[in-house]
C-alpha cells in the first residue's frame, strides 16, 4: 500500500509564545465545534488540535515535566485533550479531531462516521494475553471451545483473538454466538472473574491483571506472549518486528490531516518525544502514575516493571511510520479478510507518512 506523504518541516509555522498564551486566554481552543464535524468540509485547525484518548501515563509525564507546554510554545500549536475510555464514541460524535484507536478498528470507525480516515502515527502494540485459571488443563485457544471467555470489548483485542481462533482451529470467537461464550466486562474485573471461577479464560491486559498473574491465580497460555508477539511469529513477513498489530494508532479524518498537516505532525512530534521519555524514564513513569498500570503496592509495581522487561514492552520506539512499517501493518487486513472479520471489498485503512 502506498501511503500519502507529508513533509512540513520546512513550512512549520513559528509563532511566538505570546500567541499561544493569547489563545489560551481567549479560550478559543475550547470553543464549541472546534473539532472537525463528520460529513462536512474539514475546518482549519488554526493551531489547535482536539484529541480524545484514554488516560495515559506518558501524556501525564509530558505535562508534569513541562515538555508538552514547552513544545507548544515553540511551535505555536496547542493540543487540547479529553480523557475518555470511549474514545470511539467521542470521535464518532464529531467532538475530536484525533483519536487513539486500534488499527484494525479503523474500517469500522469509517463506517460509523461516514468519513474516510487516515492513520498518521503509531504508539502501542496489542499487549493482550490469553489466560486461564490455575487448575485449567487448556493449552491454547482451541482447547477452550464452548468455554466462557471474558474480555473488555466485543471488538478491540477480541477481534485479533477471534482471528487466531479461526486460523489455529477454525473456531468462531464473537459476541452473541460462535463457538465460545463471550462475556464483556471492565478490564479491571476480567482476571478476578477467572480467579473466582465465573469464567474459564480471559483476554487480559497484563497491567490490569497484576494481582492474579503475580499470585498464580491465573496462568497465561502461549508462554505469556501478547497478540503482537504471536502475530510476528505466525503471520508477519517481518517476524523480528513485534509492533504489529497496533492497539493504539493516531487516527483522524483524512480531510482534516490534509487541511492541517502542520498540526497533525506536531501532535506526532509531541508523542514521539513521549516514547523517548518512556524509553529513558520508564520506571520513574510507573512510580509516578501507578494507577495507569493498576499497580497499588511496591510489589505490584515491581511485577509490571519486570513484565515490561522480561515479557513485552508494548510502547513503540518512535511514533513515526515509514513505508516498510505501513506495508507490514496492512498485511493484517488480508488476514482479517481470510478469516471473515472484514469483507473482501473493504480496503485497508489509509496511512499518512510524515517525514521525521
Amino acid at each position: 500500500m502506498t501511503a500519502h506523504r507529508f513533509n512540513t518541516r520546512s513550512s512549520r509555522r513559528l509563532v511566538a509564545a505570546a500567541g499561544v498564551l493569547a489563545l489560551l486566554a481567549s479560550g478559543c481552543g475550547n470553543r464549541p465545534g472546534a473539532a472537525s464535524e463528520g460529513g462536512g468540509e474539514a475546518k482549519d485547525a488554526n493551531g489547535v488540535v482536539n484529541m480524545v484518548m484514554a488516560p495515559d501515563p506518558v501524556w501525564k509525564w509530558l505535562e508534569a515535566q513541562g515538555i508538552k507546554q514547552e513544545m507548544e510554545e515553540e511551535a505555536g500549536i496547542q493540543i487540547l485533550t479529553s480523557s475518555s475510555w470511549d474514545e470511539f464514541g467521542v470521535y464518532a460524535g464529531g467532538h475530536a479531531d484525533v483519536v487513539s484507536a486500534s488499527s484494525y478498528e479503523v474500517p469500522d470507525l469509517e463506517e460509523q462516521t461516514g468519513d474516510e480516515a487516515t492513520i498518521f502515527g503509531k504508539f502501542n502494540s496489542d499487549r493482550s494475553i490469553l489466560a486461564v485459571g490455575k487448575d485449567s488443563d487448556a493449552k491454547d485457544i482451541c482447547d477452550l471451545k464452548g468455554k466462557k471467555i471474558v474480555t473488555h470489548s466485543a471488538v478491540s483485542i477480541t477481534i485479533m483473538w477471534g482471528v487466531y481462533a479461526r486460523e489455529f482451529c477454525d473456531l468462531d470467537l464473537r459476541a452473541g454466538g460462535g463457538d465460545y461464550e463471550l462475556v464483556v466486562t471492565d478490564p479491571q474485573n476480567a482476571a478476578s472473574l477467572i480467579e473466582r471461577g465465573d469464567a474459564d479464560a480471559g483476554l487480559l491486559l497484563p497491567d490490569f491483571s497484576i494481582k492474579q498473574l503475580s499470585s498464580g491465580a491465573v496462568k497465561p497460555l502461549y508462554d505469556a506472549k501478547s497478540v503482537s508477539q504471536i502475530y510476528a511469529e505466525n503471520f508477519s513477513s517481518d517476524p523480528e518486528n513485534v509492533t504489529h498489530p497496533q492497539n493504539n494508532v493516531f487516527v483522524a479524518r483524512k480531510a482534516w490531516v490534509e487541511k492541517n498537516p502542520e498540526e497533525a505532525q506536531f501532535l506526532i512530534d509531541v508523542w514521539d518525544r513521549g516514547v523517548q521519555e518512556w524509553a529513558e524514564h520508564r520506571d520513574e513513569i510507573i512510580e509516578a502514575y501507578p494507577e495507569d498500570f493498576a499497580a497499588e503496592t511496591p510489589e505490584e509495581k515491581t511485577f509490571i516493571k519486570n513484565w515490561l522487561n522480561d515479557n513485552y514492552d508494548w510502547f513503540v520506539d518512535t511514533t513515526y511510520m515509514d513505508q516498510a512499517w505501513v506495508d507490514s501493518e496492512t498485511e493484517l487486513f488480508d488476514l482479517m479478510k481470510e478469516t471473515g472479520y472484514i469483507d473482501e471489498d473493504i480496503d485497508a485503512p489509509h496511512f499518512t507518512i510524515f517525514e521525521k
